[in-house]
């Protein structure tokens, strides 16, 4: 599979006043949702944020353990490696009143494939073909991780048939149709009576943005806002302490980690391993990330099962420092190394300063280079060393995903341009196998063929900490951070 474009990005939502939306009231029971970043669409195949406020749907859906399950599918079935046959679920209406069929979700695919090249990136579909509410997908190569791939946000179904623009006012199956859209402003949705899964129990959501963490959280606090996402860890015990807010949290599939750049001549196998060495994984957890992480030992959060159990990497610097030692670098004549970072992830310019530190007594003078523009910055491998990075390594269940953006030579995720001709074709065998033992087992396979390169260090898992009125009731943060608000998410009266 080749990925050519970085999926990162979430955007803003709202569109479509269908015909069964709630005018809205001062009685109106309307949750306002702050979200840390923006876009210029919200195109569903441009961003998750349709998915995240409620306007769109998959067709299938991750839950909680991280397998994927059918949800707008009634029942599939992965004929061959490259041939997956769904049958569509006959209840469900999109919020124009249309209803999904095969046929509208074959539209919608294809908008998507021709309008995405992330969505074309990700999804090698050579054709599709719908009969009533029978949809068989073909791939132009072995893909058993498809119905993985159909469960993105960014392959949620819309009616790409609709009358209005799909930039700005998508039609989805969701429970709440987008009313207004302003751009990289605000979205305003209503509730959708006549949603499949049941009567939403809001009137409406509102979407707005706010980038800096600790602004966030004085909303909550002060009530501008009923639900933020990536609370800083700094700012949970003040909203578990106040009596209007609460924290949700569980243990996430981001996992922080130092990406090393391949093409940079200071970067041997012998520094990379003495970095790795250098971190103190368990400390950075406590005290950075103040208990909301585990000290990682591998991509993946070992909480999931398929996950091979391996101890948490000990810091050795003595050991670190005799590797440098060994390349000729002494306290007076350090190796001298840029370390990007970026505040998008406020915890991880605090790693970097710590592992500066550390390093120090290692003989590597890490200089620390700030960057607004991480994705960019990164796309010029000249101008840095190693730099710190957070990534979703397994939002919907499947090692594939991760392997393919971040170990592949064409992966979109390959920032430091990691190539191992043994790990590729192994990658490569992986989009080949279907049966899901057989799938676990060469993933495990994987981790511990690339780790003999240290092609990146993992540091820590993150927890995904979501903050929200005391008022709002039937939400709980989920472990990929997509899923927010679904027709159960209420307000209750205040007491």
């Amino acid at each position: 599979m080749k990925l050519k474009h970085a999926l990162a990005v979430v955007a803003t939502s709202s569109v479509v006043l269908a015909s069964c939306g709630t005018q809205s009231s001062s009685n109106d029971k309307v949750l306002d949702i702050e979200l840390p970043l923006k876009t210029t669409s919200i195109a569903p195949y441009e961003t998750d944020v349709p998915v995240e406020a409620g306007a769109m749907e998959s067709l299938f859906k991750v839950t909680d353990k991280g397998n994927v399950e059918p949800f707008l599918v009634k029942s599939y079935e992965q004929v061959t490696p490259q041939q997956l046959d769904m049958t569509i679920k006959d209840d469900v209406t999109f919020q124009n009143g249309e209803r999904l069929t095969g046929e509208k979700v074959k539209q919608s695919l294809e908008y998507a494939l021709k309008h995405s090249d992330l969505v074309k990136a990700t999804l090698p579909i050579q054709s599709i073909q719908a009969d009533g509410q029978k949809v068989t997908i073909k791939t132009s190569e072995p893909y058993p991780e498809l119905a993985s791939e159909l469960a993105s946000p960014f392959a949620a179904i819309f009616d790409a048939k609709a009358k209005d623009n799909i930039d700005s006012k998508p039609v989805g199956t969701g429970p709440y149709q987008i009313k207004d859209y302003k751009r990289s402003q605000k979205i305003e949705l209503s509730r959708f009576d006549d949603y499949w899964q049941g009567r939403p129990k809001l009137d409406g959501v509102n979407v707005t943005y706010q980038e800096d963490g600790e602004t966030r959280v004085s909303h909550l606090k002060s009530g501008k806002a009923d639900l933020i996402t990536n609370v800083p860890v700094t700012s949970v015990d003040q909203l578990k302490k106040d009596t209007k807010t609460e924290v949700s949290s569980v243990p996430g599939y981001r996992t922080q980690m130092i990406v090393y750049n391949q093409d940079s001549d200071k970067m041997s196998k012998d520094v990379r391993e003495a970095l790795d060495l250098i971190i103190d994984r368990e400390s950075i957890a406590k005290e950075i990330s103040k208990g909301h992480a585990r000290p990682a030992t591998g991509p993946f959060n070992d909480t999931l099962d398929f996950v091979e159990h391996q101890s948490v990497p000990k810091q050795d610097i003595a050991k670190a420092k005799q590797l440098i030692e060994s390349l000729g670098y002494t306290k007076d004549k350090p190796l001298k190394i840029q370390l990007a970072t970026y505040e998008g992830r406020p915890e991880l310019p605090k790693i970097a300063q710590v592992i500066q530190s550390d390093a120090k007594k290692a003989h590597i003078d890490i200089e620390i280079r700030n960057v607004d523009d991480i994705e960019g910055y990164l796309a010029d491998r000249s101008q840095w060393d190693a730099t710190m990075y957070s990534f979703g390594t397994i939002p919907r269940g499947d090692a594939g995903y991760f392997f393919n953006q971040a170990y592949h030579p064409d992966g979109a995720v390959n920032k430091g341009d990691y190539h191992n001709q043994n790990v590729t074709k192994m990658i490569e065998q992986l989009n080949k196998t279907v049966d899901r033992k057989e799938r676990e087992r060469l993933s495990n396979e994987i981790v511990r063929e690339a780790a003999k390169d240290t092609p990146n260090s993992y540091i820590t898992y993150n927890d995904t900490i979501d903050g929200l009125n005391r008022n709002v009731s039937n939400f709980k943060a989920t472990p990929e951070g997509i899923y927010l608000i679904d027709y159960k998410v209420e307000i209750k009266d205040a007491d």
